[in-house]
């Protein structure tokens, strides 16, 4: 099954292309999933019809799923609360349970993978704004490190015996049955996390509105994405005015979001540049599928523009860690190394990653930027 999320700067066409996208893998005879995650769906009008909280088809090869995250969290909630009454009795239902930013598009995502992975070809997923989707993204190393910080790792990836003697809560004062839940349950939302979004199967579509301030934004936000994993295989500018516009008002508008979309394929120039027209209605399958043809132009909707991964580690004789970030600028990258993890910074956004084994322990790194890559390897 191939996933391919879509998000980008705020606005209505993240969604709109993501339907696009099914409407034409569908009508090419694969059968798509199409899926929006978000406290708001806007599926209905695209698609013609009403969309529910569990997927139902439309068309031939098209289903539709618009994720209820509120009751994810409820349900979720509900399990963890009967698994451990015995040792930490919980009386607050799901339904009075306060939603912490990121955790109900994460699971959100958990759901997708279970419910999804069989019987489609393809899953096109909105999920919604760049900010929230990034931040979500970065919610399972951020609980790492303030678990590392707080009460030491003792499994899973970044297990570290000397950060159990080094925690600022001694574990000797915890009960056990509880310490264990915490730190299986970190280790659970990392593995929910890289299943949800293995790079191997999964790719971004990166929405790009033709502004000055929306491409300014895409010089962090693309790199970010990459930084936590993601494949951004294509960047979709629009909704874009025809070139040919008689109305002199709109004409200056037209050339300037030429110059914008001309300088986001030079920053970008190893990803295709879609290019999504403004149309005065989209609705309904056949809309949604004529306008898929003509954002692709001749591509395959499903096809894998990038096929190398963001970040790629050798342990070999010559341990490395390589990220590619590609158009983020010198001054937007911040480095900082925090025991066993490198904390990497791409303007406003950052994350917690955790170091290959090879070079753990040591300071004695040095990172280099190679192109778009940033190379951190042992210093010779």
């Amino acid at each position: 099954m191939r996933t391919i999320f879509f998000t980008g700067n705020s606005g209505p066409e993240i969604v709109l292309t993501a339907a696009a996208t099914a409407g034409v893998t569908a009508q090419s005879g694969l059968r798509t999933l199409l899926v929006s995650i978000g406290p708001v769906h806007a599926l209905s009008p695209l698609t013609g019809g009403s969309v529910g909280n569990e997927p139902h088809e439309i068309a031939p090869n098209l289903s539709v799923w618009a994720l209820d995250v509120l009751e994810d969290v409820s349900n979720f909630w509900e399990q963890t609360r009967a698994r451990l009454s015995g040792s930490m009795p919980l009386s607050l239902s799901g339904d009075e349970l306060p939603i912490v930013p990121g955790m109900d598009l994460l699971l959100g995502l958990e759901r997708l993978r279970r419910h999804a992975a069989t019987g489609y070809d393809l899953v096109a997923v909105a999920v919604g704004p760049q900010d929230m989707f990034l931040r979500t993204l970065s919610v399972p190393d951020s609980f790492r490190w303030g678990l590392r910080l707080l009460f030491g790792l003792d499994r899973g990836p970044g297990r570290n015996p000397t950060s159990l003697h080094r925690a600022l809560v001694p574990t000797a004062l915890l009960p056990l049955e509880w310490f264990n839940q915490v730190q299986t349950a970190r280790v659970e939302l990392e593995r929910l996390r890289d299943q949800a979004l293995d790079p191997a199967h999964t790719t971004v579509r990166y929405i790009l509105r033709p502004d000055a301030a929306a491409l300014e934004e895409a010089y962090l936000a693309v790199p970010a994405l990459q930084l936590h994993g993601l494949v951004v295989d294509a960047l979709v500018a629009g909704p874009l005015l025809p070139a040919d516009t008689s109305d002199p008002r709109l004409t200056a508008v037209a050339a300037r979001q030429q110059e914008l979309t001309s300088a986001a394929a030079h920053v970008w120039a190893s990803r295709p540049l879609l290019r999504l027209p403004l149309r005065a209605h989209t609705s309904g399958v056949a809309d949604l599928q004529a306008l898929g043809a003509e954002l692709y132009a001749g591509r395959r909707a499903e096809e894998r523009y990038v096929v190398s991964l963001p970040i790629e580690q050798n342990i070999g004789d010559d341990p490395f860690i390589a990220i590619d970030l590609p158009g983020l600028r010198r001054e937007a990258l911040g480095l900082t190394l925090s025991g066993d993890e490198l904390i990497v910074r791409a303007g406003p956004y950052r994350r917690h990653l955790l170091m290959p084994e090879s070079l753990r322990g040591t300071s004695n790194i040095r990172a280099n930027r190679e192109g778009d890559r940033l190379v951190v390897r042992l210093r010779r």
